[in-house]
């Protein structure tokens, strides 16, 4: 994988780790590098963003110490500068009907490269939907961090107090009780597989945002535009679909779906031509796309430690045995050779 997030998202965190007086989490042996390229990221304010898997790591460090979701204590410490011209778009919109709009139209700029899930707002019957795909189960903490922030976002920036949510959805399990997130939102939390979702009444739609200033939010509008032309390139938009694609396939793995393609069409509500036809346009192979994917979840399941043949079950081989002749092949080493590399690799980095 090779997505990015904004640099706000790091100043969160090293906001929330000085609060909570978390500086030793770095001094961790195990963690010292990802430590080091956060500190590295922030200190340089990398606006080219921050590698996600690294985030995403580093949120399970701190979760260790901490007694409640670190995705909700994150939101709690949000600002709008958090996440960037979002947050400005945000406030200046007339009320949060419009703020929510303008959050589904732009929600792909929070990411540096591509936008995993795109985001959706639904309404229907006295009710908005806002909601995007869970897909990734590796990236459970960032959804849960986006669902929270845009609930922090909605309190802060309306005038009067916000009106909870009727409802919450996770898309996967949280690692802590759903107490948690029950409290968080003052309203009933539910995990149902594939999405994230927050309902609102309608009633709150119309709250009115504080900066309300609908010159000022066409100038951001116009500066968000220009951001999405600039990234639309074929090598982005490759990206975008390789990393839907990518999704589609861990799904199907998840459910032990050994015929992909069509699996990956069929939940694209697409043909298998069209699918053949889309990919050919993006000059994208899908064959080399399943490699691709399986080769990056391989190498991280090694870094993980993760037996060999959970590895090759996981990624949908018949045996250990295939799933090593196919990583020599894209490799040039045998997956117990890659570990044991790397394990010397983060020695010789740590002692450093």
């Amino acid at each position: 994988m090779s997505l990015k997030i904004i640099i706000g998202y790091l100043r969160l965190l090293e906001r929330v780790r000085r609060h909570y007086q978390l500086e030793h989490l770095a001094e961790c042996t195990e963690r010292a590098v990802d430590w080091q390229s956060f500190s590295k990221a922030l200190d340089g304010n990398d606006e080219q963003g921050f590698d996600i898997d690294t985030y995403v790591r580093l949120l399970r460090q701190m979760q260790t110490v901490l007694a409640r979701p670190v995705s909700l204590i994150l939101a709690e410490h949000a600002t709008l500068q958090d996440v960037g011209l979002m947050g400005y778009l945000a406030s200046t919109s007339l009320n949060l009907q419009q703020a929510l709009l303008m959050l589904e139209q732009y929600y792909s700029l929070i990411f540096k490269q591509t936008n995993v899930e795109q985001l959706k707002i639904i309404e229907h019957d006295q009710e908005i939907q806002v909601s995007w795909g869970a897909l990734w189960i590796d990236y459970r903490e960032v959804y849960e961090l986006n669902q929270a922030l845009i609930f922090k976002i909605a309190q802060i920036i309306v005038q009067e107090p916000l009106v909870p949510p009727t409802q919450v959805q996770l898309g996967f399990l949280p690692t802590l009780p759903l107490m948690h997130y029950s409290r968080f939102y003052h309203c009933a939390a539910a995990v149902v597989s594939g999405d994230y979702r927050i309902y609102f009444s309608e009633r709150v739609l119309k709250a009115r945002s504080f900066g309300a200033d609908q010159q000022l939010n066409q100038i951001l509008s116009n500066q968000a535009q220009q951001s999405l032309r600039a990234s639309d390139s074929l090598e982005y938009r490759q990206q975008q679909l390789k990393q839907r694609i990518w999704g589609l396939i861990a799904q199907a793995f998840r459910e032990k779906n050994e015929i992909l393609q069509a699996y990956v069409a069929q939940q694209m509500h697409i043909s298998e031509r069209t699918l053949q036809r889309h990919l050919k346009q993006h000059a994208l192979n899908f064959q080399e796309i399943v490699d691709e994917f399986r080769l990056q979840q391989s190498q991280l399941y090694l870094k993980q430690s993760r037996r060999l043949s959970e590895i090759a079950e996981l990624l949908g081989y018949a045996d250990q045995s295939a799933f090593g002749r196919a990583f020599k092949r894209w490799t040039g080493e045998t997956p117990k050779q890659f570990r044991e590399r790397h394990r010397i690799d983060s020695a010789t980095h740590t002692s450093k």
